[in-house]
């Protein structure tokens, strides 16, 4: 399985877009890997994990071309996750040129809980040109394991927002496995949590949401959460020694700049993750 984290950063980025703290006046110093743009993950090189309001320029620096995406999968509706404008460029025919595809072809595969496919169509009737053939849709249920482009993909419910379902998901290539869990806060709840277990796999790489850094998790984890959904997952064999534990989605909130975090969480087994890391497991 390859992974390619093409955004890594929180729903403001990183430094933060009109701040002016000490952390994001020192991430514009340093830049590098203190830069963040907004999260997703591209998995195999045609599926992604969310669609980035910073995706022209993630697509730009890690030079990937975008028409080669056939799937995407959406963890919920917020804009820093579901980028409405960017999918209807998507799906206007102006916009995104696909000679090398049949008209029939020319389309993309969406997933993601009733709520995503609702503001999905929703945006549709803001955007006149867009054609709604460009794209198909599927609504992922709970629990339920589904088929993407010859990934396994199991949504387990996030606790996130209320009033929304909100997913973080197990993509499964062989005998390979990959917990992508942001964005959820406090841990996992314990229905969702047996629903791991049930899963009856150890995870090769474990992505976590990280955006309160040092701070108490609200509906985002910090590490005293990430601390314990970590003995939790390694009491029940989910994780071992071996497995690759990153944080992701941080943001500036617990004012630490992300090289400094990054050398504060080796201790504890764990790295942050950058823009354009890739790896390949197998």
């Amino acid at each position: 399985m390859k992974i390619q984290y093409l955004g890594t950063g929180a729903a403001e980025g990183f430094p933060a877009l009109f701040c002016s703290c000490p952390a994001c006046i020192s991430a514009r110093a340093l830049g590098g890997k203190n830069i963040k743009t907004r999260s997703c993950c591209l998995i195999n090189d045609t599926v992604m994990i969310d669609l980035s309001p910073d995706i022209f320029w993630q697509s730009i620096a890690n030079e990937i071309s975008l028409s080669s995406i056939t799937s995407i999968i959406f963890t919920h509706t917020h804009h820093d996750h579901l980028d409405r404008f960017a999918l209807m460029l998507r799906c206007r025919d102006g916009a995104s040129i696909m000679p090398h595809l049949p008209d029939s072809e020319n389309f993309i595969d969406v997933y993601g809980s009733a709520d995503v496919i609702r503001a999905i169509h929703e945006a549709f009737a803001t955007q006149p040109h867009a054609n709604p053939q460009r794209i198909h849709c599927h609504i992922l249920e709970e629990n339920l394991p589904i088929e993407i482009d010859g990934l396994v993909c199991i949504p387990i419910k996030a606790n996130h927002m209320m009033g929304e379902t909100c997913y973080i998901y197990c993509i499964i290539d062989g005998d390979q496995a990959f917990l992508y869990g942001n964005d959820t806060g406090g841990g996992l709840d314990k229905e969702s949590f047996r629903t791991v277990i049930a899963l009856g796999v150890t995870f090769s790489v474990v992505s976590l949401d990280c955006s309160r850094g040092t701070l108490i998790g609200d509906s985002h984890m910090g590490m005293d959460e990430i601390s314990k959904l970590c003995g939790m997952l390694r009491e029940n064999s989910l994780i071992t020694e071996s497995t690759v534990i990153y944080l992701n989605h941080y943001s500036h909130m617990c004012g630490i700049v992300p090289e400094e975090f990054d050398a504060l969480i080796r201790a504890s087994g764990m790295s942050l993750t950058y823009d354009g890391l890739t790896m390949l497991i197998d």
